[in-house]
């Protein structure tokens, strides 16, 4: 056997040279013989002159001539050997640029003739080095060569099996380590019963047994080479050790192959590739979010869960507001979640807006436009593409996006739109752990970690990280102990006691972040812990190589550049999600200001502004401390200072234009179309607005959404905003390629929507004067308006009479949260100004009726309670006022509204509140306070 194997590289070598020198042969008889061959043979085929029509004529007349036939196919001759040349010069530089696989994309019959010849030569002359270019896209999703490694010895999820003898029938033997993979009894099962979940039914069995030197069997994740096991001699016969396979929802992706990066040490055997993507600026179309030139680049659904838990974070901050301080602040949060917020409502609308560039780019598109009412489908309503790796049909919380493979389209487009391809998910417990080697290691793992935390199924769990103090530090890139946590990380001493404490069955499911273990039987632990617990959802986050699982090679770039063979090869040629250590940093302490179950994240004690969630900075007064708990009668709306008579911020101030007010206030022409911006949007057009019984038209349908925060937007501006003003809050950070065409468009198809509903009764509704857009009050009537101008009316009022009557029509014209179900970054600000404008008012007339009329205040109070449905302060003087009006059966019923309130956004009442309560209740039944407990408070 060994003499043969000199023999047969002899044989092939021999071979490829004849082969070569075949084709060079016949390369050099088509390139130099042909020309030869036609010059000494038959000579210049064309006339020595230009004919004339005359002789044209004759030619074509008289019957043909052999010399006309022979120069007729000699001009042929010269015109295939020119087209052979020009492919041969092709696919030359193709091969000095590609390698042999860019040989194989080539078509057509006289190309592929040259790409045969040209790819023998080279496979002559350079031998196995010619196999080392990059792959094609296509390529890469079939490889056919060896499979690229980033370890040095082959892992797969299951160890191959050997036969090794059994001691007897219905037994055994856990086998020695190999290639770092250690045995366990999830592995046995597999082996033995063909189902790894099986391994209970062993442990069973063998519970309490003795083993070689004395042993007794008492943890199922410490077992040792050479213990002889019992298995089930029911079970079926034994299946072919293979690894888990992987459930796609969806065709393959298309893998482009890797490319080192320069500077950093590639895996032997890894071949160049084109990234999956090319992020360069701040872009979120497809399915990922890519910002800073690709240092931060991560999927879409970790960008919409940080959005969703800003809208959250946002509530809560807003539900400690009082009424009448007058304070129009926000939230303040790291630039991070910002970004990914923007960029989710981004990916909302992108649809649309792609919509619209293509219209905008053709004339005879934008004129006849899309459907009227016709809406974009969003991106979350689509069938999403991803590929779960390791999966099976459920999605448990260890299923996480980990990686973007390039589409087809932009494999072969440059122009591509960054982040468009598919979402490659790792199901990390049923593949036993991923590790992560590399120059990109750390940054995928930190966007794995956030994801993990973020982004778990509906009704699932989220799991529970632990890491090592030293393994958070290194990846974090702190130089001692972090902070600012959710409380999900639990950070531990060491990896043993990790171990410890992920060996408790209540700590599932769970994700271990650690270096490689450096001890034999640390690592056989862990390996056990794994293999017999992932069904549970427990796995581990490996920073270096872990072979028993998959470990992947990220390059500086972020490319998966390769795995280990088996379940982790789709993974070759992606794109890794990549997040650096300082946002990262910050979307940890943003987690934890987020999370119910941190309770110091709260407090004026915490110096870091981006975690005073639930305490703004006037809010913990001494004043309003005593009469939070110790004052039950005085209301705490009422206290404090009142807010000053300054402009509101959100106030246009062109909004008391007398000609505008004259003109959308003037009942005796009414306008045709009324909009209300208060709580839902919608249009309504009356075609007789003269008659007061006409009934009036829903015309909200008619509307995308694009268009219709458009009119939102112009309708809280009555004076009128530039064009750029439009541009900055309708696409923040991602305007048009045309932002004045693409603005034209969008009136466009307001003008053609309400043409056709109104059957052209209905001039034009937005108005364009000198370089201003505004609503035309002739023709729409809009809510806001007259909202805007008892704002104004209450600023400018010279007595407290016109003040309190100001102050009523606030009220009374506030009709719920502006522009609501309508997600814009813009509209945040407005609408919770808005929101504070009718708080103020109502805290204004609580303070000058209280006193005399506390039935009218307590109506006033339900009113903002109504207003700011999860403020506690309203409710705490809800029940002072029914206690103070005797309705004491009425507090237990506000308490418990309030719970049910403060449930929507995962808070509970304060302590104070629920204390006022009781000291109430106390007072009207005479049972001291102290004999209330809190399991009995009201």
């Amino acid at each position: 056997m060994l003499g043969r194997e000199p023999l047969a590289l002899t044989t092939r070598l021999l071979g490829r040279v004849t082969r070569g020198l075949l084709a060079a042969v016949l390369l050099a008889a088509l390139v130099t013989g042909l020309p030869w061959a036609l010059i000494h043979g038959v000579g210049w085929p064309l006339p020595d002159h230009l004919p004339s029509l005359d002789e044209i004529g004759t030619a074509l007349m008289t019957p043909m001539s052999a010399r006309f036939l022979l120069d007729a196919l000699a001009c042929l001759a010269w015109l295939l050997w020119l087209v052979f040349v020009l492919d041969l010069a092709a696919c030359s530089v193709d091969a000095a640029r590609g390698g042999l696989p860019a040989l194989k994309r080539q078509t057509g019959l006289v190309r592929r003739v040259a790409a045969v010849l040209v790819g023998a030569l080279l496979v002559a002359v350079l031998g196995r080095t010619a196999t080392a270019a990059p792959l094609t896209p296509a390529d890469a999703a079939r490889p056919t060569g060896p499979a690229l490694v980033a370890v040095t010895a082959p892992a797969s999820t299951v160890p191959v099996t050997r036969q090794q003898p059994r001691v007897e029938a219905g037994t055994e033997r856990v086998r020695p380590p190999a290639n770092g993979v250690h045995d366990s009894l999830w592995r046995i099962a597999q082996r033995c019963l063909g189902d790894g979940d099986r391994w209970p039914e062993i442990w069973a069995l063998n519970q309490g047994s003795a083993q070689p030197g004395g042993r007794i069997l008492v943890n199922p994740n410490l077992i040792h080479p050479g213990d002889t096991l019992r298995v089930p001699t029911t079970s079926p016969p034994p299946a072919p050790a293979t690894p888990p396979e992987s459930a796609p929802v969806s065709p393959a992706p298309d893998i482009v192959s890797p490319a080192p990066t320069p500077g950093a040490p590639a895996p032997s055997g890894a071949a160049a590739a084109k990234p999956a993507t090319d992020p360069t600026g701040d872009r979120s179309a497809g399915d990922a979010v890519a910002w800073g030139g690709g240092e931060t680049f991560v999927s879409l659904g970790l960008a919409a869960a940080v959005s969703a838990l800003l809208v959250l974070a946002r509530r809560r901050y807003h539900a400690h507001y009082r009424p009448g301080s007058g304070r129009r602040d926000d939230l303040a949060v790291a630039p991070v979640v910002y970004q990914l917020h923007l960029a989710h409502l981004r990916a909302q609308r992108h649809e649309e807006d792609l919509d619209l560039n293509t219209e905008t780019d053709d004339p005879a598109t934008r004129e006849q436009g899309p459907e009227p009412g016709g809406e974009s489908v969003p991106r979350e309503a689509r069938a999403s593409r991803v590929r779960v790796i390791g999966g099976g049909p459920a999605t448990p919380p260890s299923v996480v996006d980990i990686a973007l493979a390039a589409s087809r389209r932009a494999a072969r487009d440059d122009t591509a739109t960054p982040g468009e391809g598919t979402r490659i998910a790792l199901d990390l417990a049923r593949v036993h752990g991923l590790g992560v080697v590399g120059p990109g290691g750390y940054a995928a793992a930190r966007a794995l970690l956030l994801t993990l935390l973020t982004t778990a199924p509906e009704n699932a769990p989220a799991p529970s990280v632990y890491v090592p103090a030293a393994d958070l530090a290194r990846l974090l890139g702190v130089p001692g102990p972090s902070t600012g946590l959710p409380a999900a990380i639990t950070v531990v001493a060491d990896l043993d006691t990790a171990l410890t404490d992920l060996d408790a069955p209540a700590r599932r499911p769970a994700v271990l972040v650690t270096a490689p273990p450096g001890e034999h039987d640390q690592h056989a632990r862990l390996q056990h812990l794994l293999d017999n617990h992932g069904q549970h959802g427990l796995t581990a986050l490996v920073l270096g190589q872990w072979r028993a699982g998959v470990t992947a090679y990220v390059t500086a770039g972020g490319t998966i550049s390769a795995t280990d063979p088996g379940v982790g090869e789709p993974l070759r040629g992606t794109r890794a999600f990549t997040l650096p250590e300082t946002a990262t940093r910050d979307l940890l302490a943003f987690l934890r200001t987020v999370d119910p179950r941190d309770n110091t994240a709260s407090g004026a004690a915490d110096s870091d502004p981006r975690r005073q969630l639930t305490a703004p900075p006037d809010e913990t007064s001494p004043v309003l401390q005593q009469n939070s708990g110790s004052d039950p009668q005085r209301l705490e709306i009422t206290a404090g200072t009142p807010a000053p008579e300054s402009p509101a911020a959100h106030v246009d101030e062109h909004c008391d234009d007398p000609r505008l007010r004259a003109a959308h206030r003037d009942e005796l022409t009414p306008a045709p179309l009324a909009l209300t911006v208060f709580g839902t949007p919608a249009l309504h057009w009356c075609a007789e607005p003269a008659r007061a019984d006409t009934e009036r038209r829903d015309l909200s349908g008619e509307l995308s959404s694009r268009p219709l925060e458009l009119l939102v937007f112009l309708a809280v501006h009555p004076g009128g905003v530039s064009r750029d003003a439009i541009v900055d809050a309708l696409w923040p950070n991602d305007p048009p390629r045309n932002p004045a065409s693409v603005l034209r468009t969008v009136r466009s198809r307001i003008r053609r929507a309400l043409g056709i509903a109104t059957r052209g009764t209905v001039g034009d509704l937005v108005l364009a004067e000198h370089g201003q857009y505004r609503l035309d009050p002739a023709v729409v009537e809009v809510d806001y308006w007259s909202f805007a101008d008892a704002v104004t009316r209450r600023r400018t009022a010279g007595t407290a009479e016109r003040r309190i009557e100001a102050y009523e029509a606030i009220v009374a014209h506030y009709g719920g949260a502006l522009a609501e179900g309508l997600d814009s970054d813009w509209l945040t600000a407005a609408r919770e100004a808005t929101r504070r404008d009718a708080l103020d008012a109502v805290a204004a007339l609580a303070r000058s009726r209280v006193e005399a009329d506390p039935d009218y205040t307590l109506d006033l109070l339900e009113t903002a309670r109504a207003f700011d449905p999860h403020n506690e302060l309203i409710y705490r003087d809800i029940m002072r006022l029914q206690h103070t009006l005797g309705r004491h059966d009425a507090i237990s019923r506000t308490l418990d509204l309030l719970r049910t309130r403060l449930a929507e956004i995962d808070t509970t009442p304060t302590a104070d509140t629920v204390d006022l309560a009781q000291r109430l209740r106390a007072r009207d039944t005479g049972i001291p306070v102290e004999d209330f407990s809190r399991s009995t408070a009201p």
